[in-house]
Parts: C-alpha cells; structure tokens; sequence
C-alpha cells in the first residue's frame, strides 16, 4: 500500500472535532529554519482547534481492553502465532497426500468440515514447504483469477467464497500454478463445499481431502511436548497416559473427530495430575458439555425464574465471579418475570411453604443448573488486587450449548438478553466476557440482518458497550461466511454522523479484529476521521489512538501505520486527519505514539523505528519538515537521534540523510534542516559569523 492510495481513499463519512498528545519539551539545540532559510518556526503546536485539551488516551477502567489474539489473518502471521497454533499437531492422514499435491503444483484446493483441524494442517504444509518462511493470510474473498503472488514463501485462502470459487477453472488454475512456481510461493486455498455436492472434475488435480487425525494421537502429542517443555515430570506424564484409556476419557476421546478433543482431554489430565482434580469432575467437564447436556438443563429449569436467570447468566458471563454472577442474574430474573407477567416478583427471596426464611444457598442454585465456584484466585482491578471465585459450568462446552439454544431456539430470548446487558452497570471483564460469547452465537445464526442485534450497543455512549461490540465481531469476523457482513456493518457505522458508532468502529479496529485484518481497519480509521477538525470528537479520536496502539504491538504493522499517518498529514489543514496526524507526529518525536493506557500498547518513538528499518520513516520526515507545525519538532529529532549514535552508526545516518535527499525533489524544509544542521556541527569562525 502506498502513501496515495492511502491518501486518494475516498471520504465516507462525517465526523467532529479536534485531535491528540503532548506538546514537546523545550529543544537547546540551535534552531532549524524554514522558507528560504530564514523563517523560524515558533515553538508549539501551530494547529487550529483547541489543542491544549487533545490527549491521545484518558485512564478509563470502565471497559476491558484485553487483546484477544486472532487465529486468522489478512496479512503475515507471527511465527510465534504458528508455533503456538501447531504445538499439539500431529500429522493427519491426508498429510502425505497434501503434502506432495502442494509441493508438485505449489497450489492446493484443501477441502475439511469446520472444527476438523484443516486450517492448522494448512499451516503446517505451509511452514514446512517455505522451510519456516514467511505465511500470509489472504482475503477469503480475492479473485485468485486477477492475483499474482508478491514474493516468496506461503500464502493461505481461509475459506474461500463461493463468488470467488465458481471463477476457479482448469485455465485460471494453471496460470496460477506458473506464477506461483516463478515467484517460489506454495498457495493453500480452504474450501468449504456443502454436504452432498463437490467441486468439478477439472479441478482434482489442485484438490485434496483433509482427513482429520486421530484425537488420542493428539493426546498423547500434546502430553508429549507438555513433558519436554517441562510442565510436566514424567511420573505425571506416566500417570496422564494411562488415564487415556480409562473411560470416560476414552470414550470421549472416540466420540469425536475434532482434534480438539485430545486437546481438551489433556487439559482435564494436566488439571488431575498438577491440581488433583478428581476423575469425577474432569469425567463430568468431559460428559456435560454435549448439546443433549444443555437440552436437558434447560428443560430441568424453564419453568423456573430463578433457576432459569442463573443458567443464562452463567452461560454468557462464564467465569466472572460469583458475586457478579448473582448480583446480575437477579437483575435477570424480574426481567423474566416481566416476560412470564408475573410482576410481583421481588429480589428477595420469599419464604418457602415449611418457612424456611434463608433459602437455597448460591452453591446449592449453581448446583441446580450444573455450575461450580471454581478455586479463588487473585485478580488486579482499578490498580488493586482482590479475591475473585470464578463461576463456571461442569461441562466443558456447556456455556455455548445452552446460550446457543437460548440465543436462536426461543423467541425473543435474544432481545431480552440484550436488554439486560444495556441496563446493567458496568463490571471488570463484563465486555469482553459477554461480547466473545456474543460473537460465537452470531455466527451460529442465519439471515442477512444476524448482526443487526449488536446496533444498539453500537450507537451507546458508554465505552464498555462499544468495546463488547468489538469482541463480538472480533469473534464473527474468523467465520469464512461471516467476515463480509462483518465488514459491511463496520463501512456503515463508520459513515454515521454522530460519534458513538465510529467510535465503536475503532474500538473495534483496537482489537482481535485489528491485527486480523490491519489493512482493512486503517481504511475504516480513514472514515472515521473525516471532516473538518472543529468537530472530531475526542472520544472517537481516542479509541483511533487506541487502534494504532494495538497495531503497533505488532512489527509488521509498523510500516502501513506510518504510511497512513503520512497520507494524513499531506492532506490539508483544518481537517481532522491532518490535526491528527500533526499530534501523532508530535508525540511519535518525543513522548511515543499513541501516549496510550491500554493492554500491551506502547508508544512508539522515532529512535525505534530508524533502528529496526529507517526506509518508512523517509516520506513522514519529509512530510513533517515541510508542515510549519511540525518543522522544529522534527529537525530537533533528527538532531538527538544523530547525536544518540556511535562512531559506528554514522555512516546509518548518513544514508538515511542521502535517502531523504534523493527523495526530496528540491524539498525547502529539508533545504533547512541540513543548513541548520550544517550550523550547528561546524565550527564558527573566528569572527563569529557565517559567511
């Protein structure tokens, strides 16, 4: 992506307001000039709006801003994501099969059931044919008739779309294969065909069928590699294997061709031989997350208000603490009561009929819908530590059964379970807890309108609920299917008039769905900050600086963020995105951008990115030293950064200087720059003046 496609993206919306950071501190160094040499820039921010109150990010603990890592992308995957993502893989069946279809045509159609493990045998052809080269995500929905690979290594289709697929023939597929084996690049389409029908003829030289692996073997893998990483002793590992051919684990362990059942299994050993779980409870987290649990949990408690409340808010909201648990389920129950029109309901319990005043015990109606207090723990909320007792079902899977069947098998059960969550106050963890519980039901449902539900939180002006909406549709976004709807509803928020709903849109560019699909959430950043910079709001400019802050923690990232804040800062002032990019700019050269709060987010200052790779910094210094108002900032930066660097590191410095001369074109802030520069390193003469 160049700086003008970023630049020439068309305008989609109508924002409000001014922008972010900092203002510098005071430089000692002798002064850069502009026009002509002899225009000194004074010392501030000189940008219209009132700039003394932008701040890229205020303290807010009212929302969770946990970074949920994406398991699919748009763009190069970190090779710590693959590693992870292959920790407990075992070579499926199919993978020899794959694995000469992919190296003898550098092409492969690989088709699997979701949930079978096709996407992790695909990255493992991947990362074993580019010999642990570099791995790049496409969109499920590029025309592989129209694209070319762009350099070597490997490149993953997940899930291709049907609009794209039904292009595919035996030509397309063939120029394909040419241009992949001139590039030396391996290209691994998933498809998804439905039951019963299958792709033509003419495409089975490209085409293999995943078959998945066996879950023992997965098991037995995972444990494996659990004892060399050193999690586990031997006699512990010993003591694991056995248990896998004890029943239930066995059992469980055949009753599915998900590998992610060895998965699981482990996960309950690992908890028996470390913690001393009980065979009884890891047998039940096995056993009661079955859809046929949840059919029979739901019937055991429909006709119960109080037992019916708990079981729902259990499953969206797994594992926060009890006290949460039942404060909130209480709050649900007279909306249930509501539903049933039984409004005298009260929060209080009532005496039953042999007068017992007390009532059941929390423990005795978690017990009742199949959920437990797990161990306490320690948590951190608001800068101090607290006691937490998680709550959670006993099976496995139990949670997204029965809100499933809540969510889309009974009416009107979605929108009340919405309502709750609009009135209720906020609580740690409320967002992303609810809001990834959320998005996996989403892409359980059906119809073009399926995400239409998240609108209301959407348009809310608490950020709590903005950020829900963004760990939803960071869920619904790695569905195949799902990821165009995602898209859609994100373009039109992100024209709204009013504030709320882009700065939904970038809260939600400052998660999952920002590091799936980095290129997408700059362009939607681009929306959002159109018009004028009286009216961008500082909210929306926040959660902008936020989205940047999450992109930047990772490498890759770097670049196509610097791009876009170039592209901004050309455009011309009095807007939102030029008074943005200035602040970006300003902070980037002193303090770091974004100056933000949030999770893993740092600001990245200009010293880090000229010592990883100087190239991108060339078209923002340049851009930067002919702005008036960053013309100082800039030049005082390059100044530090030249006189931070040893003996040794000069000649770097001296080629990124070449660089920006060659790119200049004549450029009279760079024309400054170096004559201050040249001031300031030679010696006076001994009149004291330069001739």
């Amino acid at each position: 992506m160049t700086v003008q496609e970023l630049h020439d993206h068309p305008d989609e919306n109508d924002p409000s307001g001014p922008s972010p950071d900092p203002t510098p501190p005071a430089d000692t160094r002798p002064p850069a000039t502009y026009d002509s040499n002899t225009q000194r820039v004074d010392r501030g921010i000189a940008v219209g709006g009132n700039v003394d109150k932008i701040i890229f990010n205020s303290p807010d603990d009212d929302a969770d801003d946990k970074v949920v890592k994406p398991r699919f992308r748009e763009g190069p995957y970190p090779p710590d994501d693959i590693t992870s993502r292959l920790r407990a893989f075992v070579d499926p069946p199919s993978y020899s099969a794959c694995w000469n279809r992919l190296t003898g045509r550098q092409l492969l159609l690989l088709r699997g059931e979701p949930g079978t493990g096709t996407s992790t045998a695909a990255l493992s052809l991947l990362r074993g044919v580019t010999r642990n080269g570099r791995i790049t995500g496409l969109d499920s929905a590029t025309d592989l008739t129209e694209w070319a690979p762009s350099a070597a290594g490997g490149y993953l289709v997940q899930g291709i779309s049907p609009e794209s697929s039904a292009l595919l023939d035996e030509v397309a597929l063939n120029r394909l294969t040419d241009q992949l084996r001139d590039a030396r690049a391996f290209l691994v389409v998933i498809v998804v065909v439905p039951a019963g029908t299958g792709l033509p003829r003419a495409l089975a030289p490209w085409c293999e069928e995943h078959v998945p692996p066996d879950p023992s073997e997965v098991a037995r893998a995972l444990l494996k590699r659990l004892a060399e990483e050193g999690e586990l002793g031997p006699d512990q590992v010993t003591q694991a294997c056995a248990r896998l051919d004890d029943s239930p684990f066995k059992e469980y362990l055949a009753a599915g061709r998900s590998p992610a059942a060895g998965v699981e299994a482990v996960e309950e050993l690992r908890e028996m031989v470390v913690n001393g779980r009980t065979p009884e409870d890891a047998a039940d987290n096995l056993r009661l997350g079955s859809a046929e649990a949840a059919e029979e949990l739901l019937r055991t408690v429909r006709c119960n208000p109080e037992d019916l409340a708990l079981a729902a808010t259990v499953a969206l909201l797994e594992e926060q603490d009890r006290s949460v648990v039942e404060r909130l389920s209480i709050r649900l129950r007279l909306l249930l009561a509501e539903r049933a029109e039984a409004p005298t309901a009260s929060e209080a319990p009532t005496a039953s009929a042999d007068g017992d005043l007390l009532g059941r015990s929390f423990r005795e109606r978690l017990a009742a819908v199949q959920a437990k207090p797990l161990p306490r723990t320690v948590a951190t909320t608001r800068g101090y530590r607290h006691w937490t007792e998680p709550v959670a079902f006993r099976g496995k899977h139990l949670a997204e059964e029965v809100l499933r069947r809540l969510w889309l098998d009974h009416e009107g059960f979605s929108e009340l379970l919405l309502r709750w969550l609009r009135e209720l106050p906020y609580e740690p963890g409320l967002d992303h807890t609810a809001g990834q519980r959320i998005g996996r039901v989403l892409c359980q449902g059906s119809g073009p309108d399926v995400l239409r539900e998240l609108d209301g939180f959407a348009r809310s002006s608490l950020r709590w609920q903005q950020r829900l909406v963004g760990y939803a549709l960071g869920e619904a976004v790695q569905d195949p299917v799902m990821s165009a709807a995602v898209r859609v509803r994100l373009r039109q928020w992100s024209r709204v008039p009013s504030p709320e709903p882009r700065c939904t849109v970038a809260e939600t560019c400052a998660g999952s769905l920002g590091l799936a699909l980095p290129s997408f959430a700059l362009k939607l950043l681009h929306t959002v900050l159109e018009g004028p910079e009286d009216r961008l709001d500082v909210n929306v400019q926040n959660a902008v600086s936020a989205a940047f802050g999450v992109l930047l923690t990772e490498k890759g990232n770097r670049g196509p963020v610097l791009q876009q804040l170039t592209a901004w800062l050309v455009t011309a002032a009095g807007t939102a995105r030029h008074a943005y990019a200035v602040q970006a700019t300003l902070a980037l050269c002193t303090s770091g951008f974004p100056a933000t709060n949030r999770v893993g987010a740092r600001g990245l200052k200009f010293v880090d990115v000229f010592t990883e790779a100087a190239d991108p910094l060339v078209p923002l210094v340049l851009a930067a030293l002919g702005d008036r108002a960053l013309h100082e900032t800039m030049s005082a930066a390059l100044t530090r950064l030249e006189d931070s660097l040893g003996p040794d590191q000069q000649a770097r410095m001296d080629a990124f200087l070449t660089a920006l001369t060659e790119a200049s074109g004549g450029h009279q802030g760079l024309r400054g720059f170096l004559l201050a520069r040249y001031r300031h390193r030679s010696p006076r003469p001994v009149g004291g003046e330069f001739r």
